[in-house]
């Protein structure tokens, strides 16, 4: 029994597909497959938390089929949102890529591409704030599973900051962008909190 903390499966983005908004990517057809397989690999779940945005909905999906529940939307959880939406509407990874090398270039964690975007610094505060959320419901998981749907980035800080805890720095920056390049958490890979 436990927190299971889940990367969406598969997106659009993933594949190099064009975006209109952060918030509206939806999964692919192979992402709508991972997404069934993982429902039978996880153990019976009691209660789903998702993003607020779409592809962690239809990941969710299946498991929200099975057992017959509906799911809680937490604020903290989507993803590091660190392009303006307005600027990356209608792109790929492609076309975003040099906007993604010049954010990273800068390593400044109260940088904002835009009045739409975030730094570094709201994307640790909410994680920060998760990790409190946590905490506190860990005990009432001890007899039953919660699913918790997020997104690569956030998940790859979480991750980080559980294991060991540290504060919000260049270097805390400049470690979780070697970490995603390096070893990027996997669509529908599953921590155990």
């Amino acid at each position: 029994m436990g927190i299971f903390l889940i990367r969406h499966a598969e997106s659009e983005a993933n594949i190099n597909g064009k975006t209109r908004s952060h918030a509206s990517i939806a999964l692919s057809e192979n992402g709508h497959t991972q997404a069934k397989e993982l429902c039978s690999k996880l153990p019976n779940i009691d209660h789903v938390m998702v993003s607020e945005y779409l592809r962690t909905h239809q990941t969710a999906a299946p498991i929200l089929e099975k057992y017959n529940l509906t799911f809680e939307v937490d604020e903290h959880l989507h993803e590091f949102s660190y392009l303006s939406e307005r600027k990356c509407a209608n792109t790929n990874l492609n076309d975003r890529k040099i906007w993604v090398n010049a954010y990273w270039e800068k390593m400044d964690c109260q940088h904002r591409d835009a009045d739409d975007a975030e730094s570094f610094e709201d994307l640790y505060l909410r994680v920060q704030a998760f990790q409190e959320k946590l905490k506190t419901l860990a005990p009432r998981y001890a007899e039953k599973n919660l699913a918790v749907f997020s997104h690569g980035q956030f998940l790859q800080l979480l991750m980080m900051q559980i294991q060991q805890p540290r504060p919000l720095t260049k270097e805390l920056m400049q470690q979780f962008r070697s970490d995603l390049v390096r070893q990027p958490i996997k669509n529908t890979e599953v921590f155990t909190y």
